[in-house]
């Protein structure tokens, strides 16, 4: 009876510690999984970070990339672009002397016609000084080169002499600005006539008569030096002994 009662006991105990077993491997078995499932969970999300750190620094890379290209092309438009603007500007200057050229060629054009109506007017001392002190001889085409030197051959020598005599009257009449003015005029047209030394000795005088002694001084050295053999060289040389020395 007794060994009846004992062995239900163990069987009981051993059916117990049996369940037991089973529902610590059963428990262990469940951590186990969500310790896997947590895991995976982990490594997927430490995958996910790396993937995304390494595709920003991918992105970051071709980032600094495209904008190195892009300074490339900027720098690169910058350097045409001012290219392009020396280039306009030079075509402005061109194109500006172009029209200065073309001005001043116009212009002397306009004043050789005006120098042919007044030496046909009879006005030959403004025909030379129009010729000799406005007009640009080289901006000339050849047919107005042409009459340029055919109105001087006609008008110089004519309009000198005027001017002599003009300056001589001043002279006399104690103009002496007007003198000189008028003196220096023939001799610009020209220095090779028979009364060109006489214009030297008055203007010489007029500036002494003015008190520019070194302006008289100067001019009737050149009396001397430019005619040596002048009917006032005797006249001339007691000028300057005697206002000079």
């Amino acid at each position: 009876m007794d060994n009846k009662k004992d062995k239900k006991t163990v069987w009981i105990y051993a059916v117990v510690l049996f369940t037991s077993a089973f529902i610590v491997l059963m428990i262990t078995a469940y951590s186990q999984i969500k310790v896997n499932k947590n895991i995976d969970y982990v490594r997927d999300k430490l995958g996910n970070s790396e993937k995304e750190k390494s595709n920003f620094k991918m992105n970051l890379s071709s980032a600094l990339a495209e904008n190195e290209k892009l300074n490339g092309e900027i720098e690169k438009l910058n350097g045409e672009i001012e290219a392009a603007r020396k280039k306009e500007s030079n075509l402005k200057q061109e194109l500006n002397k172009v029209k200065n050229i073309n001005s001043s060629k116009y212009d002397n054009y306009e004043k050789l016609m005006l120098a042919d109506i007044k030496y046909d007017c009879g006005d030959v001392k403004s025909c030379s000084l129009i010729l000799i002190n406005e007009i640009d001889k080289a901006s000339l085409s050849k047919n107005a080169l042409d009459m340029y030197n055919n109105l001087s051959a006609l008008s110089n020598k004519k309009a000198s002499l005027e001017f002599y005599i003009d300056g001589y009257d001043n002279y006399k009449s104690g103009q002496y600005d007007k003198a000189i003015d008028n003196l220096q005029n023939s001799l610009k047209l020209t220095d090779k006539e028979y009364y060109s030394d006489d214009c030297y000795y008055f203007i010489a005088y007029s500036h002494l008569n003015k008190d520019n002694k070194y302006l008289a001084k100067e001019t009737m050295n050149n009396l001397l030096t430019k005619y040596p053999d002048s009917t006032y060289k005797n006249d001339a040389t007691e000028f300057l002994k005697v206002n000079f020395e």
